[in-house]
């Protein structure tokens, strides 16, 4: 499986990405709501990040829901937008960029229950992303609520974009692996 970081919208780059790859997964910031979306196969699919619109997403077959399970994969879309007063709703950015509270609440208690191995999400718990990047102590709803997942469970592998950097990192047990814009890795 090739995993592919933030788009933004490149679209002629990421068809080049995925040209020699059987299947892919991207991990948010696709670009839903800024251009029409790229027809590609069902094999290569995509969750959401805090900038493509749910609406859109929604819409498009290659779109991997929230709290989406597969096997023993997670997928969890949404963050926090830190540019959102330089953003103009329904446009460039929407209120539904995370999950709400009790979204992610179920979502806690369904990872505790099916224990994944591999967690697929756009941002990554607080406690990992404070060692590895300017981070507010307290984090956004969605870096919180997987700060609770990653003390009650420890996947093999937790895989993320939103920070626009590669790093590879282990907490744990738990390898965790930020893809940049544009960046993949096969697993």
């Amino acid at each position: 499986m090739r995993y592919i970081g933030d788009v933004h919208g490149k679209f002629n780059q990421y068809l080049d990405i995925i040209k020699d790859c059987d299947a892919s997964i991207q991990v948010g910031d696709f670009g839903a709501g800024f251009k029409p979306l790229p027809e590609i196969g069902s094999n290569h699919r995509f969750i959401r990040g805090n900038h493509d619109d749910p609406a859109i997403c929604l819409k498009s077959p290659n779109w991997i829901p929230d709290l989406t399970v597969e096997g023993r994969t997670f997928f969890v879309g949404g963050a926090f937008s830190i540019d959102r007063g330089i953003r103009t709703i329904g446009i460039d950015w929407w209120h539904n960029e995370e999950l709400s509270t009790p979204e992610l609440y179920q979502a806690i208690d369904l990872y505790q229950e099916i224990k994944p191995q591999i967690m697929v999400s756009h941002d990554a718990p607080v406690t990992v992303m404070k060692g590895l990047f300017s981070y507010s102590d307290r984090g956004s709803r969605t870096a919180n609520a997987f700060d609770a997942m990653f003390e009650a469970y420890q996947p093999v592998c937790w895989i993320f974009g939103h920070w626009h950097r590669d790093i590879r990192v282990n907490r744990l047990g738990t390898e965790f692996i930020c893809l940049a814009e544009l960046s993949y890795i096969d697993i």
